[in-house]
């Protein structure tokens, strides 16, 4: 194994690199405001094992997921849009069969995950990801980011919809790599091409712009690219529909330019400093200079709050007020004391809270904004969007960090009629809080009206706030034909004070704006039928689909075990929590030097890995060596070690007493030495009923029932095991199941042992309790159910549902 540790991949604690991602190669044009890329992820299996891969991964905000293509060994296929329970059963038979199955699913709000499954010994397989992103041009300036990593982030990810299987857990001894290379259409080369986050090389040949990153680059932080210079864009392109005949979708931009706009409009705003330990480092540095900044500019007809929150919410000035001079020391005092010393990120109960700050008049108070300045790192998304876009009130966000959540902040200011600015560790902060108090002073009420010659199928919403500056996307689907199409036009009006302005219409049928407008459309379709026919139509990974494709291995080659499955874990976000500076590097050199200041990586030995008797005394727990041999014993395939006596296999005769093995009264042992010794007197238990487990039937709602504890347990510890009985074993250990007492020994001798009753509850329990078991769960329950008797499962199946 030696060889392995040249490899870049995802490392063990012994650094030899055996399973998972390798590097990510990004290719891509930028053609006007729609950005065309395709991502190459390469895993590579160097163990001895056969694994499936899952790796979840961000993409960019409102970014639509168009394709994927597979290689294996030389051979590439393409993938299929499929409903998602019809593309999870095909993945799951293809890893029964031996097959290689590669499944995409959105795991999140921009989150996708990739299944990669039977990766068997020196397998290398290369997924081909395809995506478009509608881009922005604001006061002449686009900016493209390309998320790279998931940094941590705060609550729940259950909550938040991401199964066991996708959640993500960051490891800062991962490294991979980044390679990336782009080219610009003719209009975006005219411009000043920079990336603030990495070092890049430009090409500039005749009227074309290309560019790659110089030097090594890892997974670790985004890529971002501006493109300033490029003067107002003003257009209208379009494309055929490649599934309906006969209609076309448009993609309009305008940028709002009012005759007069009144530059020192009062503003009422509401300061909120996210200060939770994620924001240590970079991000509270920038967050302190562009607040002192901020407060020296407004005056005394401004009003301001000030709050900052992480576990808790503390108001530094509870109420807004006006900028007097001795109001605007105080809040640069303030400002200068922040520190990221609250814990944990409660965004959704500090807006709460925020939001009721009331001024004098109720008047003033609905044109309160909301100044966020936060990494974004938290699950509740959803909830925390649905509080803001029925609070009225507008969010103007700065996003800062090298990955800080888009889709959070930018969903955020979409849905309130606010923006958003991110903001790189190398970046100016206080250029992004200044373009943001521009609009907060000059944004007004607007209306837009986009018409065309064609007759419209369906438009998207208009802008109902601008400022000067500002772009104004539409998209609408038309019905063409020939003779409409040659000097079709589009006239965009924006009131008041607006002319209409005719737009011809360039036509570019390599844009998927069709299929882009759909993804977009989803979002206000409530149906999920619907959602999910217009999703396989125009084959669209959503909620309601995943994009499957199964390799089919010749007979010989096919994997005859069960994968292990094998999170890939992400490279933690430079300087997330006081990590390091988020500084890229020109030559390179080791990430262990650049994060520890030294070559020799940390040990870190987490209380849950049972260290092998070669490593040093000093590293492994401080149990005995005699109780780490033991717990050997039962990582080793024993099938009833810790399971309690009444779930194991017993003789025939009800009075007889469960022998304990070997390792049991070794355990007992090295256990309690001083334990005084028993009595051999015994006293016969009397035999359990069933009032126990029917109580907790009926009373399946309760919040507390311990039957939906052990379910997601056993989800969770799924994931580590490729067997059930031993799934089951450590799901015991941690879970009281008294209340199984009564069924275990009715059927304990039909059954063999307890193991064949507990998977036919689990399986009725998910079945009828509703409580869904994850993927992997399923896989090892299936496997074990399927030699049981099938009248065993059908007679526990009727006193279960006469118990419900």
């Amino acid at each position: 194994m030696q060889a392995n540790k040249k490899h870049i991949g995802l490392h063990t604690q012994d650094m030899e690199a055996n399973i998972g991602l390798v590097s990510a190669h990004v290719t891509g044009r930028l053609n006007g405001l729609v950005a065309q890329i395709k991502i190459r992820q390469v895993y590579k299996n160097w163990s001895d094992d056969n694994v499936e891969c899952v790796y979840t991964f961000p993409l960019g905000w409102q970014s639509v997921l168009l394709g994927m293509r597979v290689e294996l060994n030389g051979k590439s296929l393409a993938g299929t849009v499929k409903p998602k329970k019809v593309a999870e059963a095909q993945y799951e038979a293809a890893i029964d069969s031996g097959d290689l199955p590669v499944m995409l699913e959105r795991s999140g709000k921009d989150l996708y995950t990739a299944n990669i499954g039977n990766i068997q010994t020196g397998d290398e397989v290369v997924i081909e990801i395809d995506y478009a992103q509608i881009l922005k041009s604001e006061d002449g300036t686009i900016r493209f980011s390309l998320p790279t990593t998931v940094a941590p982030r705060y609550g729940d990810a259950s909550a938040a919809g991401l199964k066991p299987h996708q959640q993500v857990d960051a490891d800062p001894q991962a490294e991979q790599r980044l390679f990336l290379s782009l080219e610009l259409s003719e209009n975006l080369s005219k411009g000043t091409v920079y990336s603030p986050s990495h070092e890049i090389q430009v090409n500039r040949q005749d009227n074309q712009c290309a560019f790659k990153l110089e030097g090594a680059a890892w997974l670790d932080r985004d890529f971002v690219l501006v493109i300033d210079r490029l003067g107002d864009m003003n257009f209208a392109v379009a494309a055929q529909d490649p599934v309906r005949p006969g209609e076309a979708t448009v993609l309009t931009g305008a940028m709002y330019r009012p005759e007069s706009s009144e530059k020192n409009h009062p503003v009422l705003i509401k300061v909120l400093v996210d200060c939770s330990g994620s924001m240590q480092g970079d991000s509270i540095e920038q967050a302190r200079d562009c607040l002192n900044w901020l407060f020296g500019q407004l005056n005394n007809t401004d009003q301001v709050s000030f709050t900052r929150f992480g576990s808790s919410v503390e108001h530094e000035h509870p109420e807004l007020k006006p900028c007097t001079l001795i109001h605007r020391q105080l809040l640069k005092a303030a400002s200068r004391r922040l520190n990221a010393d609250l814990g944990g990120t409660e965004i959704d109960d500090a807006l709460k809270e925020v939001i009721a700050i009331e001024s004098g008049s109720p008047e003033e108070s609905q044109n309160a904004v909301i100044l966020l300045i936060t990494d974004g790192e938290v699950w509740n998304i959803e909830e925390t969007i649905a509080r803001v876009r029925a609070s009225g009130q507008r969010i103007y966000a700065v996003g800062v960090g090298s990955a800080p959540s888009e889709s959070l902040l930018k969903d955020m200011a979409d849905v309130t009629g606010g923006a958003c600015e991110m903001v790189t560790p190398r970046e100016n902060m206080q250029k992004a809080v200044e373009r943001l108090l521009h609009r907060i002073r000059q944004t007004q009420a607007i209306e837009q009206e986009v018409t065309c010659e064609a007759p419209i199928v369906w438009q998207s919403k208009t802008a109902g706030h601008a400022a000067a500056g500002q772009a104004l996307m539409s998209r609408m689907q038309v019905q063409t034909h020939d003779a409409l199409m040659d000097g079709l036009k589009i006239v965009q009006t924006i009131y008041p004070n607006g002319s209409p302005t005719p737009c011809p219409v360039v036509w570019d049928n390599s844009l998927d704006l069709s299929r882009i407008a759909v993804a977009l459309r989803l979002n206000d379709i409530t149906e999920a039928k619907e959602r999910e026919r217009l999703a396989v139509e125009y084959q669209l990974v959503t909620s309601e689909t995943n994009l499957i494709l199964v390799h089919e291995r010749a007979e010989n080659e096919k994997a005859n075990n069960s994968p292990e499955l094998h999170q890939v874990k992400p490279m933690l976000a430079a300087g997330w929590s006081g990590n390091g500076v988020a500084a890229y590097r020109r030559k390179a050199p080791s990430l262990q030097v650049l994060r520890s200041g030294c070559d020799n990586a940390p040990f870190i030995a987490e209380s849950h890995i049972n260290m092998s008797q070669s490593v040093p005394a000093m590293w492994r727990s401080n149990r005995t060596h005699a109780a780490a041999r033991v717990d050997g014993m039962e990582n080793a395939g024993m099938d009833d070690i810790e399971i309690p006596a009444f779930l194991r296999k017993q003789e025939s005769s009800s009075d007889s007493k469960p022998v304990k093995t070997f390792v049991q009264k070794f355990k007992d042992i090295v256990s309690t030495p001083n334990k005084p010794p028993q009595s051999t007197h015994t006293v016969k238990k009397p035999q359990g009923t069933s009032d126990e487990l029917k109580a907790i039937l009926t009373n399946k709602t309760n919040a507390n029932n311990p039957i939906h504890e052990l379910l997601t347990s056993f989800n969770q510890i799924a994931l580590t095991h490729t067997r059930f009985r031993s799934a089951l074993a450590a799901c015991l250990r941690t879970n009281q199941a008294n209340y199984m007492e009564w069924l275990i020994t009715k059927h304990m001798k039909t059954a063999g042992s307890g193991a064949p009753i507990w998977a036919i509850f689990i399986n009725w329990a998910a079945e009828n309790l509703s409580v869904e078991l994850d993927r992997h769960a399923e896989r090892i329950l299936r496997d074990f159910l399927s030699p049981i008797d099938s009248d065993l499962q059908k007679a526990i199946y009727a006193e279960l549902s006469e118990l419900k």
